[in-house]
């Protein structure tokens, strides 16, 4: 049984519940996070213990079992690398190949990119995740924050400001039996790197219009690197809702060398949060204007956790933005009113270690203040409340469930419109698995935009 299988079946009430959320909390900080360092560093040492050793200094004296898990993640490496490379030629070269070898090449590529995330595997043997801490901590100095981001607070207009339309590279289309698949490409910035923001979409059948989700992810999901079918995007595609799911910041392909996806939201500090948002609400804003056009239809903008806070940032942002760039909806999963008060009260950045980080270096609670509006949203509102659909928790204590109660009254938010469920952060987003209803209710008002 698949994973949207068992989700959606009575099983699922055997582990949707908060017990499950405070386990996960645990196993992420002291499992999976320490997993995901060691093997991020790996991927950076290319084969050379050395290198490994220098970066996880626990490894200089296990040098023998350190070479052992490079040398057994090395195969899933080059599988990989194989596979993008022609995944890439297939997708966007010059020279198409026979259409029905798409859906083949998509699915290599996509149980090769699954091998390699399971690749941190091999830091389980021989106890090679002890000593490993969860985040390669490397926060930036509040001197480099405000020379970076200090001229957005200018005005609320500054602190996201509408950017060009972007040109989107489109890759050839997979055609399915129940909707077609096909990805975006366009140059980003983040940080003031140079790189490319990715989206996959999913197109429903038959001539347009047709409404629209762009649907965002959470912090360290990295959707395009676990193989998954029948999942909640699929099943809208199938039922004419087009989706457009995009690859945030540092997640996925957007990787930095060196770090595992998602790890440098936290790991650089306020500066990872602000990079984050400024790349990704810009990035949002372009592929609403891109949907519009291409799909004729409403354009509802949402997420889970970290996907959710962005998409409410587009909510406050698109009001100093032109139409085209304006979400006609909102579908918010997990999110709160204050970003800050997640960061510093959150169970997940306790559980790793994030609040004491920030008090080593400085950044009380004033200071961080200081950067609320680029990180949470402000009086402006691009949307009423009866356009915006929530989904929250009421045992969330990762983004904490009085802040996304607090959010709701701020943005009035009707109560059909409000869905609550006695779970965590993580099982509340799974319920939607088992209970589609928040899909339901959006399509239900973008019909009425």
């Amino acid at each position: 049984m698949g994973l949207a299988a068992l989700l959606r079946s009575p099983l699922s009430r055997l582990f949707l519940r908060p017990a499950y959320d405070r386990m996960a909390v645990w196993a992420i900080a002291r499992h999976y996070f320490p997993l995901s360092r060691a093997w991020a560093a790996a991927l950076a040492a290319e084969g050379d213990a050395d290198r490994l050793a220098a970066v996880i200094p626990a490894y200089a004296g296990r040098r023998r079992a350190a070479e052992q898990a490079l040398a057994r993640l090395g195969p899933r490496i080059e599988a990989y690398e194989a596979a993008v490379r022609r995944w890439e030629d297939a997708f966007f070269g010059s020279v198409p190949p026979d259409a029905g070898a798409l859906a083949e090449i998509e699915r290599s590529r996509a149980l090769a990119a699954q091998s390699l995330m399971l690749g941190r595997v091999e830091f389980m043997r021989h106890g090679l995740a002890k000593g490993v801490p969860p985040i390669a901590w490397s926060m930036v100095d509040r001197e480099a924050v405000e020379l970076r981001h200090g001229h957005r607070l200018a005005a609320p207009a500054a602190a996201f400001p509408a950017a060009g339309p972007a040109r989107f590279e489109t890759s050839r289309v997979i055609a399915g039996p129940r909707f077609d698949t096909h990805w975006l490409r366009t140059p980003s910035d983040v940080g003031g790197e140079s790189e490319t923001l990715w989206a996959r979409v999913e197109r429903p059948h038959g001539e347009g219009p047709h409404p629209v989700l762009i649907f965002t992810h959470g912090i360290c999901m990295e959707m395009e690197y676990w193989l998954e079918e029948n999942g909640p995007a699929q099943r809208l595609a199938s039922s004419g809702l087009a989706v457009v799911r995009p690859e945030g910041p540092y997640h996925g392909r957007r990787r930095r060398t060196g770090y595992f996806g998602g790890e440098p939201v936290f790991a650089l500090g306020p500066m990872g949060m602000l990079n984050y948002f400024e790349a990704h609400v810009r990035e949002l804003g372009e592929l609403i204007a891109w949907a519009r056009a291409e799909f004729g239809g409403p354009v509802a903008v949402g997420g889970v956790s970290l996907g959710a806070l962005s998409a409410q940032l587009v909510v406050g942002a698109a009001a100093h933005w032109p139409p085209e760039m304006r979400p006609d909806a909102a579908l918010l999963v997990t999110s709160s009113a204050s970003v800050l008060e997640a960061a510093v009260a959150g169970s997940l950045p306790r559980a790793i270690g994030a609040v004491d980080v920030l008090d080593r270096e400085g950044w009380t609670r004033d200071r961080l203040e200081r950067w609320a509006p680029l990180l949470q949203p402000g009086s402006a509102q691009a949307l009423a409340g009866e356009k915006i659909v929530v989904l929250l928790g009421r045992r969330d204590t990762i983004t904490p469930y009085a802040e996304g109660e607090a959010l709701v009254r701020k943005w009035q938010v009707p109560d059909v419109n409000l869905f609550q469920h006695d779970l965590g952060h993580f099982t509340a987003s799974l319920s939607l698995y088992r209970d589609p209803a928040p899909f339901d209710r959006l399509r239900a008002v973008l019909n009425e935009v």
